[in-house]
């Protein structure tokens, strides 16, 4: 309970001290008082303050007649000084307590009472005395002062707006008028009314700059208090109420500056602000009607998309509350709904279905039609489908008592029963499609809220029936608007009536329009013989007729497909369709012409129905004979026209058998694909399609080099070759087809993984000049640059986990890498070429997805050890201290080392500056070398043999160059291999140890060994020029080419190109190495 000290003694009389005490009582009183603090009661206590203060100065001035009494300025300063010394008490509560709770309630009285009793009058000195102080305490350093000021001046804010509320006289209000001295009194009225409200206006100005700086505050509850502040400003006419009641002056334009000043700030707020109930604060309490503008309404609407669902909420209800319906344009409309209707969040779906049937239907009379129109179908079809089914569901449940459905217990609240009748009554009412002429016709959006109708019935019969009478009258129907079309389609160079917008919005509605009775006929189900019949008769004839648009032509295909009871039936109707086109000459086009467009239906007809047909159909006569109407289409001279049919020729081979593949199609893919004459786009269709049929079919195409299939060779080739186009489309497609079948297992090649990487990190893929120029749509593509940038992100680590040969492969890239990135530089002097390609980003990444599968492998490989032992745990016990021993022998002889990334890597690194190093432009060669010099290689845990060889070719590339930065990186890592054995004397060593005494089978067994690796190893140098490890089976498990393996007491060393090693070392504790980074190379 906060107390206040008594005021100091006044200079003249007992009076001011009178005065205080008054102020103090209430204070001490209303704080006490168990009545609840609501702004009815504040203002009824700040009232009777007012009363208690007036009523003792005129009884003082009564009872002193001598003159010896108070003036009226002298009051308001003892006023004033009351007022302020029991601000101080509370803030000196605040400043002297650490929890809210001891102090809350006492000193929200206290500050609520300051600022109605200071701002409520007409005293200018007691209000500006009171809102200085509380400024004042804005700029403490306690959070929690400065969060309680902004609350008090927030009243201030509120009660100053509402004293300025202009009084209507009772007279007024009837009408009467008391003489001409009412004018007068009018007059006199006004200017006392404009004196008051200029000091208050002032009083505004000041609270507005000062609390400006705390709505950018570093603490959020600051910010939020600084936010509720400014919302009286904000309310409905809150802004113009003191404005309007003064004539214009400097302080009116002051205000307005001020205000926008703030509204700007707000708007940011609710943009950037981190805190989730700041940004919902401003959406819903400082965005109301008399703010909001064409400016503003973009920032609420992006709020609706925020991730906070009370945000979302806030946003919702603002705009439900504050915008019309006519001041949304179209595009803000629809995205309004877009994100509003989301089935993610159901509170924000609740809230959208509010502002959907709450506001935007009540203002268009419940008519959905005219809702429709104001949403464009035609162009916004998904979006309104979500709107008119729930417009739909509204209708039928907005009159149920108990509903599980929040949204409709929200909409329930806006309406009495009379306007729920009205609701339902417009929603449910019966329509038909055959609308009279009078009644404006077929609309889009009557024809479009008809089918949404249909699907979305729940008496599917009934609401069918009332919507379509019967088949043919909707056949015919729909062959009406389509003649209605083509006509306006001869006709369209002949009329000069409709501009071009005017005509393709014209088509594009008349489209719609026959788009929506197809759907419509499709729901009716067709169960009866004779519509069914009827209708595939008039689908028929519009698909043979190649005046009819090909927009139809998708729709048509599918609702005849449905209308069929088997495929066979189906595509023998189709074989006729396509006869039928053949044989149509109907249109007004030259001959060639006619060739486009008859080919282009034909590919769009099959297109469809090879998408939609089930795998048994494989070897259907009827669908091989449909080959004869694609064909002319792949060998087309029109290049639009050979790139469909090329796609439509990759969908008819899955269906076809894979003797007829091998033999027919796919030599025609190959041509097409390897043919450099032919376009990028129809290239790249044919090298999809050659990665489908991979991916199917996995003898097709025989990837392995000792299979001696030319065609599989010819194959890689080709890839290779567009891997390394030029042309960025070829690129990226031939990127996307070696990843598809990477990960399939077809391919394990490094220099394919390579040209993967190159293509990875070459920024110039995925520069952009204009923004503007990115569509989502676009980028999903398949020839994406955006769009292989993701896939290969995901790519290389889950390729290197999939497998030991994919891990192997990805290591083994590093030699191909570096060879690809050199030609790249080729003829670049400049070492900016290297931001292009960051060679050593590139050899870190490879170190990384290795590293990160190895890592995983190993976790696995424990945690299947450690459930052997679990189970295996009896047995292990029951074993005897001798077989223990033979056990830890047998797993020392067979000890592995597997060698890092780093040091594999570094061997690679090596061996091209050695070989290739001259030839190569030097700022590529000093970063190579700073790579081999930043190099983190642990001696002790690594593989000699490995080491013996790293060392050999880094003494090599040493004197392969005469560069000085080159040439003292590469010292550096000669300096760490000074210890190691040099490559010869450890094969020397080797050759000896093996010949030290031990038993004759033991040797030969070796030898035999040796023997297997050496022919190995022979095979893959002839087989691949990159780097490539030694291999060898055992139990038919492939081992990994990076181990080295102490039992078989061999070197394993080949010519040159040697990537592992087998060494002995007896008693020798098993140290398996950890891969690690090849470290920070600036």
């Amino acid at each position: 309970m906060t107390s206040f000290a008594e005021p100091p003694p006044s200079s003249s009389d007992d009076d001011c001290q009178s005065v205080s005490e008054i102020i103090n009582t209430h204070f001490n009183t209303y704080q006490r008082s168990d009545t609840s603090s609501t702004k009815k009661n504040v203002s009824r206590t700040a009232e009777a303050l007012h009363h208690a203060v007036l009523s003792f100065v005129l009884s003082t001035k009564n009872s002193n007649d001598d003159g010896n009494m108070m003036t009226e300025q002298e009051v308001s300063k003892e006023v004033a000084a009351a007022v302020t010394r029991c601000m101080d008490g509370a803030m000196s509560i605040i400043a002297a307590s650490k929890k809210k709770d001891s102090w809350a309630e006492s000193v929200t009285s206290i500050l609520e009472l300051a600022a109605a009793y200071a701002t409520t009058g007409k005293d200018q000195l007691v209000a500006r005395a009171v809102i200085n102080r509380a400024i004042e305490y804005l700029v403490v350093e306690k959070d929690t002062i400065r969060m309680e000021s902004c609350t008090m001046l927030g009243w201030c804010v509120g009660y100053l707006v509402e004293s300025c509320k202009p009084a209507v006289s009772i007279l007024k209000k009837k009408g009467k008028h008391n003489g001409g001295g009412v004018a007068n009194n009018n007059n006199n009225a006004k200017r006392k009314n404009d004196a008051t409200a200029g000091w208050k206006l002032e009083c505004l100005i000041d609270i507005g700059k000062a609390l400006q700086p705390r709505l950018t505050d570093k603490i959020a509850k600051v910010r939020n208090a600084a936010i509720s502040a400014c919302v009286p400003l904000f309310s409905s006419d809150g802004a113009t109420k003191i404005v309007g009641t003064t004539t214009p002056t400097a302080d009116s334009k002051n205000f307005e500056v001020m205000m926008n000043s703030i509204q700007n700030t707000l708007v940011w707020i609710m943009t950037n602000d981190s805190s989730a109930p700041n940004r919902a604060l401003v959406a819903k309490q400082c965005c109301g009607r008399s703010v909001v503008s064409k400016e503003t309404i973009p920032y609420v609407i992006e709020r609706v998309k925020d991730v906070d669902v009370k945000v979302r909420e806030a946003a919702l209800d603002s705009l439900r509350e504050n915008v019309n319906l006519d001041d949304l344009t179209e595009d803000q409309r629809v995205e309004i709904l877009r994100y509003g209707l989301t089935k993610r969040c159901s509170s924000t779906h609740a809230k959208a279905v509010e502002l959907l049937c709450a506001s935007w239907l009540k203002s268009a009379k419940f008519d959905p039609i005219m809702l429709l129109d104001s949403l464009n179908p035609v162009l916004n079809e998904s979006v309104c489908e979500l709107a008119t089914e729930v417009i739909i569901n509204m209708a039928s449940k907005i009159d149920c008592d108990n509903s599980d459905d929040v949204g409709v217990e929200l909409v329930q609240k806006h309406f009495g029963g009379p306007e729920i009748r009205s609701f339902q009554q417009q929603i449910l009412k019966k329509r038909s499609v055959t609308q009279n002429d009078d009644e404006g016709g077929l609309s889009p959006s009557l024809a479009f809220f008809l089918r949404v109708k249909c699907n979305a019935a729940t008496n599917k019969v009934e609401t069918i029936s009332d919507v379509i009478n019967d088949i043919p009258t909707l056949c015919n129907l729909l062959n009406s608007h389509v003649d209605k079309l083509i006509e306006f389609n001869k006709e369209e160079d002949d009329d000069e009536e409709m501009d071009e917008d005017e005509r393709d919005a014209y088509e594009d509605a008349q489209n719609f329009i026959c788009l929506q009775l197809i759907h419509m006929a499709n729901t009716s189900e067709l169960q009866e013989e004779g519509s069914r019949r009827h209708f595939i008769s008039i689908m028929r004839s519009m698909l043979s007729r190649l005046a009819t648009p090909d927009d139809l032509v998708d729709a048509c295909v599918k609702t005849m497909a449905l209308a069929h009871d088997t495929e066979s039936h189906f595509l023998q109707t189709i074989s006729e369709i396509l006869v039928d086109i053949e044989d149509d000459n109907s249109t007004d086009h030259d001959e060639k012409a006619i060739v486009v467009v008859r080919q282009m239906r034909t590919i769009s007809i099959l297109s469809f129905v090879l998408e939609n047909i089930g795998g048994k159909m494989v070897g259907n006569p009827i669908l091989a004979s449909t080959l004869q109407h694609l064909l002319p289409a792949v060998t087309s001279k029109n290049a639009v026209i050979r790139e469909h049919g090329v796609i439509c020729l990759s969908k008819f081979c899955l269906l076809s058998e894979e003797d007829k593949i091998m033999d027919e199609f796919k030599p025609l893919l190959m041509q097409i694909a390897g043919s450099v004459e032919e376009r990028v786009e129809v290239r790249a269709q044919a090298m999809l399609a050659l990665c489908d049929l991979t991916l199917l079919h996995k003898d097709m195409l025989q990837l392995s080099d000792e299979g001696g299939n030319n065609e599989s060779t010819t194959f890689k080739e080709l890839l290779l070759e567009m891997l390394g186009h030029p042309k960025q489309g070829i690129a990226v497609i031939a990127a996307e087809v070696a990843a598809k079948l990477l990960l399939a297992g077809c391919l394990h090649d490094p220099t394919i993984i390579a040209w993967l990487l190159v293509i990875y990190f070459d920024a110039s893929l995925t520069e952009v000049e204009d923004d503007d120029d990115v569509d989502g749509s676009e980028v999903k593509k398949v020839g994406s640059p955006v769009r292989l940038q993701q896939l290969l992100s995901i790519f290389f680590p889950t390729y290197s986990m999939s497998s030991l040969d994919a891990n192997d492969a990805i290591m083994a890239a590093v030699g191909p890498l570096l060879t690809i990135v050199n030609g790249k530089l080729e003829g670049k002097k400049q070492a900016k070429a290297l931001n292009q390609w960051p060679i050593a980003k590139m050899v870190e990444y490879i170190c990384y997805n290795v590293d990160l599968a190895d890592k995983k492998k190993k976790e696995e490989s424990a945690d299947e050890t450690d459930q052997a032992e679990v189970d295996n745990g009896s047995q292990v016990k029951e074993e005897g201290e001798g077989d223990n021993q033979a056990k830890a022998t047998a797993e020392d002889d067979d000890t592995v080392v597997e060698a890092s990334s780093t040091l594999l890597a570094s061997i690679d690194i090596a061996e091209f500056l050695s070989e290739e190093g001259a030839s190569a432009p030097t700022y590529y060669n000093r970063a190579l070398a700073k790579m081999l010099g930043s190099a983190s290689i642990d001696i002790d845990a690594e593989d000699t043999a490995l080491l013996s060889r790293l060392k050999s070719q880094v003494a090599e590339a040493e004197y392969s160059t005469d560069d000085g930065p080159t040439v003292n990186q590469v010292k550096k890592l000669l300096t760490l291999l000074a210890d190691v054995a040099d490559f010869e004397e450890d094969e020397r060593s080797y050759s000896s140890e093996d010949t030290s005494g031990e038993p004759e089978e033991e040797e030969q067994e070796e030898e035999e060994l040796d023997a297997k690796s050496v022919a190995t190893d022979k095979e893959d140098l002839s087989g691949d020029e990159s780097f490539t490890t030694a291999t060898f089976e055992e139990n038919t498990e492939k081992e990994n080419v990076r181990l080295s393996m102490g039992s078989m007491k061999s070197a394993r060393l080949s010519m040159g190109s040697m990537k592992s090693a087998i060494e002995h070392e007896s008693e020798v504790e098993e140290t398996p190495s950890k891969r690690v980074s090849l470290g920070a190379v600036n």
